[in-house]
Formats: structure tokens, C-alpha cells, sequence
């Protein structure tokens, strides 16, 4: 069942020795909040359109290599990970934010915590203000206001660039069901009336997105 196919998925996502679309592989959590929300937007507005796993306690060098979290200071629970995600700094476009949740499965002698990006239509989620945070004795990492951050095979963007339109767009065409099929097009949209209010609201975005992000993007 689903929960085999968690398992099976991981697994072979950390034999593989690689990272992917919708995989990374993170040694230990992140001390700075700001990156673990970077993250998490990168992850959530993934290409591949499945769900995003951050796998905390694998090695990035050498990929694959389990090093485990039970001795993380930085570990976090999962409702730790989703009060920040809802917390009131964090200003997200239209009120809607990735939805999330951690499993932690053995490696042997080690554990290893997933934390799951759920694959959703909401995509792009961005912030509509800044957030940054910094630790003591570190400069302030940042969470740029209205910068749309993907993640394209192992890369995400960085924090101080905006996705490419070509990604930006991508994402929107997926929010609205462009992306589909017209008979899956219709199977999602139609049975709420929606198909009609989405296309219009499509044109607006994209008229929006041309402007703004040819504008904004450094």
C-alpha cells in the first residue's frame, strides 16, 4: 500500500547516490529557519509536480551516505515545522502555504526523518513580504517578498534569485490546469464551475507575472 510505497520511494531515492527533482538530501536540519523555509517553497514548487521529500540525516557528499538525526540539535517535529510554516511572519500569497508532514523511518542503527512537501495546484507558493532571520554571530538569511524559487533536477534557486519566467510560468499553467489534458482539465474543474473564473483569472496572472517579474527580477 501507500505506506510500502513510501518506504520503496525513499529507499531507492537514497541508493540512487543522487538528488532529483523532488528529492534532497540534507545531513542534519537547518539552524537557520529562513533556509528551512526555502526550502520548503523550492521543494513545494518542484517541477515534476509529485510530492517533495527533504530527507534529513543523508550525507550530500558522498550522496546517499545515512549519517542519521538521533543526535541532531536542530531536530525538529513535525508540528514545530508547521507552526513556523503558519506563523504570523510568514505572509503568504493568496493566505495558502505547502502542507507538510514528517515521518521518520530506521536505517540500521540510524534514523532518518522525511519530511514530505505535498504536490498540490497551489503551486507557485511565494512570500508576499520578506522574512529573515539570523543567527547570532551570522549575517541574516532572507526569504525574498514575491521571488517565486523552484527547484529544477538537484538545484534549488537561491535565495537572492527569482525562478526563471519560463519556470514561472510553468508553475501558474499548472495552478490553472493548463498543464492537463482538456478531458482532465475539465474532470478537475468542471464540477465546480470553476473552468470559466480560472481562465479569466489566468489571463490577469499572466499579464501580471510578464510585468511584474520582468520588472522585479534582478
Amino acid at each position: 500500500g501507500g505506506t510500502m510505497d513510501f518506504y520503496e520511494t525513499i529507499g531507492e531515492s537514497i541508493n540512487s547516490g543522487r538528488e532529483d527533482d523532488y528529492w534532497d538530501f540534507k545531513q542534519q536540519y537547518h539552524a537557520n529557519r529562513a533556509e528551512l523555509i526555502h526550502d520548503i517553497i523550492c521543494m513545494a514548487n518542484n517541477r515534476s509536480g509529485k510530492d517533495g521529500y527533504i530527507i534529513f540525516g543523508v550525507k550530500d557528499e558522498p550522496k546517499g551516505e545515512i549519517c542519521g538525526v538521533e543526535n541532531d540539535v536542530n531536530r525538529r517535529t513535525q508540528q514545530q515545522i508547521i507552526d513556523l510554516i503558519q506563523s504570523p511572519k510568514m505572509k503568504w500569497a493568496f493566505g495558502v502555504y505547502p502542507a507538510v508532514e514528517l515521518r521518520t523511518m530506521r536505517a540500521g542503527k540510524h534514523e532518518i526523518d522525511v519530511l514530505i512537501i505535498k504536490s498540490s495546484f497551489d503551486v507557485p507558493y511565494y512570500l508576499t513580504e520578506d522574512y529573515s532571520y539570523r543567527l547570532e554571530g551570522g549575517s541574516p538569511r532572507i526569504v525574498r517578498a514575491n521571488y517565486i524559487y523552484t527547484r529544477v533536477r538537484d538545484t534549488n534557486t537561491p535565495m537572492d534569485r527569482c525562478a526563471t519566467p519560463y519556470q514561472v510560468e510553468s508553475l501558474w499553467k499548472h495552478r490553472f490546469g493548463l498543464d492537463l489534458t482538456p478531458l482532465n482539465r475539465c474532470g478537475r474543474n468542471c464540477g465546480h464551475g470553476k473552468i470559466g473564473i480560472h481562465m479569466w483569472m489566468m489571463t490577469l496572472v499572466m499579464k501580471s507575472i510578464t510585468t511584474d517579474f520582468l520588472l522585479n527580477t534582478p
